[in-house]
C-alpha cells in the first residue's frame, strides 16, 4: 500500500493532518537515512504514534520506499459519499 486513506471525520478534526503526516514522514525518513528501508519503517511507526496516527508495519514501510524512491505521498480523505478526495504531497 503506497498511500495513506484518512477518513473525513479525521480530517474534519484534524484538517492539517495530511502536513502533519508529511512533516512527520520526512523527519522519520531523514533520521534513519543510513538504516534499512525496515528500521526506517519502525521509526516512522513510532513517530506517527507520537501524533496519534497509528499505521501497519506496512503501509510504514510502502510510505519509506516511496520516500527515498523519489516519489511522492499520496494521501485518500474518504468522504461522507464514500468518495475519496485525492492530494499528493
Amino acid at each position: 500500500m503506497s498511500e495513506f486513506r484518512i477518513t473525513h471525520e479525521i480530517h474534519e478534526v484534524h484538517p492539517d493532518i495530511r502536513e502533519k503526516l508529511t512533516a512527520t514522514t520526512i523527519e522519520a525518513i531523514n533520521e534513519s537515512s543510513a538504516r534499512s528501508a525496515e528500521d526506517a519503517a519502525l521509526v516512522l511507526r513510532n513517530k506517527l504514534g507520537e501524533i496519534g496516527v497509528h499505521m501497519s508495519d506496512a503501509a510504514c514501510l510502502a510510505a519509506v520506499e516511496r520516500i527515498r524512491s523519489g516519489k511522492t505521498l499520496r494521501f485518500e480523505i474518504e468522504r461522507d459519499d464514500g468518495e475519496f478526495h485525492h492530494e499528493e504531497h
